[in-house]
C-alpha cells in the first residue's frame, strides 16, 4: 500500500500541480517536511502515536518515502488547485481531509498502520483538520505557521503522554 499510494501521489502530481510554480511552493515543501520531521524526531525519542506497518524494507524507508515524496506532492497538489471562492474554498479543504482520512483507515484497515497511546482516527481526522489550513497559513503568512505548528505538535504528544 506504501508503495501505491507514493506512485498515486506522484502521478497525481505530475498531472494536476501547476509544476509552472513549484518555486512558489517550495518553502511549504520543506515546512511539511520539517514538520513531520520534528514529529519523527520527538515521536522516536519518546514514542509513536501512528506507526507505518509492513514497512518497506524498514520503518525509515517507509518514513522517508512519504516524507520525501507523498507529502511534497500533496503540497504540490493542494496549493496549486486552491481555488478563490469561499464555497470551494471549504470544499477543497474537505476533499483533502476526505483523501487522507480514507487512505488513513484503508491503511489501518489493511494492517498498515497502527494507533499508540490512545491515537486513532478521529484524532487523525481532527488533524488534519488542522493540517491542510496550516499548509494555506504557511504558504501566506509563514511565520505564523512556523510559529504555530511546533506548539500543535508539542500540544498533541503531550495530551496523549
Amino acid at each position: 500500500m506504501h508503495i501505491a499510494i507514493a506512485i498515486w501521489a506522484l502521478l497525481a502530481a505530475l498531472k494536476w500541480a501547476d509544476w509552472k510554480r513549484w518555486n512558489e511552493f517550495l518553502p511549504t515543501i520543506y515546512f511539511m517536511v520539517s514538520m513531520n520531521l520534528l514529529y519523527q524526531y520527538i515521536a522516536h525519542s519518546r514514542y509513536h502515536l501512528w506507526t507505518f506497518e509492513q514497512n518497506l524494507p524498514n520503518e525509515l524507508v517507509t518514513d522517508t518515502l512519504y516524507g520525501f515524496l507523498v507529502f511534497p506532492c500533496t503540497v504540490m497538489l493542494f496549493l496549486s488547485n486552491y481555488p478563490n471562492e469561499k464555497g470551494s474554498i471549504i470544499f477543497h479543504y474537505l476533499k483533502w481531509i476526505l483523501i487522507y482520512c480514507t487512505l488513513e483507515w484503508i491503511g489501518k484497515e489493511y494492517g498498515f498502520m497502527s494507533y499508540s497511546h490512545g491515537w486513532s482516527l478521529k484524532w487523525s481526522v481532527f488533524f488534519n483538520c488542522i493540517m491542510f489550513p496550516m499548509l494555506r497559513l504557511h504558504h501566506v503568512k509563514p511565520l505564523w505557521a512556523l510559529g504555530i505548528s511546533p506548539l500543535i505538535i508539542f500540544i498533541l504528544l503531550t495530551l496523549f503522554y
